[in-house]
């Protein structure tokens, strides 16, 4: 899967986040990028940094 790929899914679901009301932050730990959905969000959903395995709500 290429980076362009990635970006656009939401990390916790896997969802196509293009034109949605996503949020992207880095990651604590590391610094890595993360796309979540608003659903993902709103529910607390766990995600899991593909770079350093930082878990976080």
């Amino acid at each position: 899967m290429s980076q362009t790929d990635q970006e656009q899914k939401c990390i916790s679901c896997g969802i196509r986040i293009a034109g949605t009301n996503a949020a992207s932050f880095a990651c604590p730990e590391c610094g890595h990028e993360i796309h979540r959905c608003a659903t993902c969000r709103k529910q607390s959903n766990l995600y899991q940094c593909p770079d350093c395995g930082f878990t976080g709500p």
